[in-house]
C-alpha cells in the first residue's frame, strides 16, 4: 500500500446508515521504494477475508463522520492483497441483522424521499390524495396531505413497511407489485 495511506481494522460505526469506520491501526513493518513512491509493507495478523479500512496518512481519528471517497474498505486476500469492498456490502457483512433496514433507507433516499415528512411543490392536477400510500420513483411514499399544488410526503418507516407486509424492494418488482395488490387491491 502506498505510504500516503494508512491501514486500519474495520468496524460498523453507525448501524442505521451503514457507516464503516476505521478502528485499530495496522502499523507497517517497513517501507520500500517503488520508483518514486514509497510503499508501506504491512504484516497483518488477520485471517483472509477480514475487512480493513485505508485512510489518507494523518487521519488518525476513529470517528464515524462522512468521509467522501478518502476512506476505502478492503478485503484481505489469502495472498495479502487488498480488494475493494463497497461500503454498503461491508456494513451488511459487519451487521447482517440490520441489512434490510439499511436497504430500506437506501431505497427511500434513492427515490428522493426523506424519512421525515417533506413539503413538495407539484404541478396542478398531480393526482395525489391525502393519507395514501403510493408508488414514488421506484419506491413507496406515504402522502400525508395533498393540496392542488403541494404534497406532504415521506418514505414509510421500516416498521410500517414490514408491518404492512410490503417487501423491502423497489416498488416496480413483481414481488412488491403482488404485495401491493394483496394489500390495496388491483
Amino acid at each position: 500500500m502506498n505510504a500516503a495511506r494508512w491501514l486500519w481494522g474495520a468496524e460498523l460505526a453507525d448501524r442505521s446508515t451503514g457507516h464503516v469506520a476505521n478502528s485499530y491501526p495496522q502499523r507497517p513493518v517497513r517501507y520500500e521504494a517503488s520508483g518514486l513512491d514509497m510503499i508501506a509493507v504491512h504484516e497483518v495478523d488477520a485471517a483472509p477475508g477480514t475487512l480493513l479500512v485505508s485512510t489518507p496518512a494523518g487521519t488518525s481519528s476513529r470517528g464515524a463522520g462522512y468521509w467522501g471517497a478518502s476512506h476505502v474498505v478492503h478485503r484481505l486476500g489469502a495472498d495479502g492483497s487488498l480488494a475493494h469492498v463497497p461500503m454498503d456490502a461491508a456494513a451488511d457483512e459487519l451487521d447482517p441483522a440490520g441489512a434490510e433496514a439499511r436497504l430500506h433507507r437506501r431505497l427511500a433516499l434513492a427515490a428522493g424521499l426523506s424519512l421525515e415528512t417533506t413539503r413538495l411543490r407539484m404541478r396542478e392536477g398531480h393526482g395525489y390524495e391525502s393519507e395514501t400510500v403510493v408508488e414514488w420513483s421506484g419506491y413507496w411514499a406515504v402522502v400525508e396531505r395533498a393540496t392542488a399544488k403541494q404534497v406532504w410526503a415521506r418514505a414509510p418507516s421500516y416498521a410500517e413497511m414490514t408491518g404492512a407486509g410490503l417487501p423491502i424492494a423497489r416498488s416496480d418488482t413483481p414481488e412488491a407489485q403482488a404485495a401491493a395488490a394483496r394489500i390495496w387491491g388491483p
